[in-house]
């Protein structure tokens, strides 16, 4: 599973998580669907969303295994 997936479920859902990174639910689903790896730029807000359950380096190693 990727990080990004397991934010999702830990927030509660793609929606939920948009919310709370500003933008709309599709990018949410273009990160988890086509990208499998959230922006950069959000990966602090995520990891703070999920209260450390996901880690920046969690979501960083999304970006590694491309």
């Amino acid at each position: 599973m990727s990080a990004i997936q397991k934010a999702v479920d830990i927030v509660g859902s793609q929606t939920a998580l948009a919310q709370i990174t500003g933008v709309k639910q599709a990018h949410v689903w273009n990160w988890l669907r086509l990208h499998k790896r959230a922006p950069a730029k959000y990966i602090r807000r995520i990891s703070e969303a999920t209260e450390g359950k996901v880690s920046v380096d969690e979501l960083l190693k999304d970006h590694e295994s491309l």
